[in-house]
């Protein structure tokens, strides 16, 4: 799973928050299926943990039927409860910064594992080194 953080004006990164996503979105994902077949999921996700103004949100995504972006029920923890990972507004797939993320995702998916070129295998290895310019990693 790729992850990404978030963090609006004066919020902070938090790392033991975004371990309990992380177990929380685990609990939410469908069985993990094989790269190879083209009917299932992938096995392959993406995870934004948004320490936003409001809450701590964290939509996540998983790949099927190889081009196709599926999603979870949004995750939301309030401040005061950041431990505690509800169903957040099923309707909402995330804001536009969230989304930004996602676009870049999404192209990078295209270009490393549709491209008709290589084996699903060292295809992912490249679509797995992708990381979003201005991204820092943690």
């Amino acid at each position: 799973m790729k992850r990404y953080g978030i963090l609006a004006k004066d919020k902070s990164y938090d790392p033991v928050t975004v371990s309990l996503s992380l177990m929380a979105a685990i609990e939410r994902l469908p069985e993990a299926g094989s790269l190879r077949d083209p009917n299932g999921n992938h096995g392959v996700g993406i995870q934004l943990i948004h320490f936003a103004e409001v809450a701590v949100v964290s939509p996540v995504f998983y790949w099927v039927w190889g081009s196709v972006l599926a999603n979870t029920h949004q995750m939301r923890a309030q401040w005061n409860t950041s431990d505690k990972f509800n169903t957040g507004v099923k309707e909402v797939v995330g804001c536009i910064w969230e989304m930004q993320i996602v676009c870049f995702e999404i192209q990078s998916w295209k270009e490393s594992m549709l491209s008709g070129v290589g084996i699903p295998e060292e295809n992912l290895s490249k679509y797995l080194k992708c990381i979003l310019p201005c991204a820092e990693s943690v």
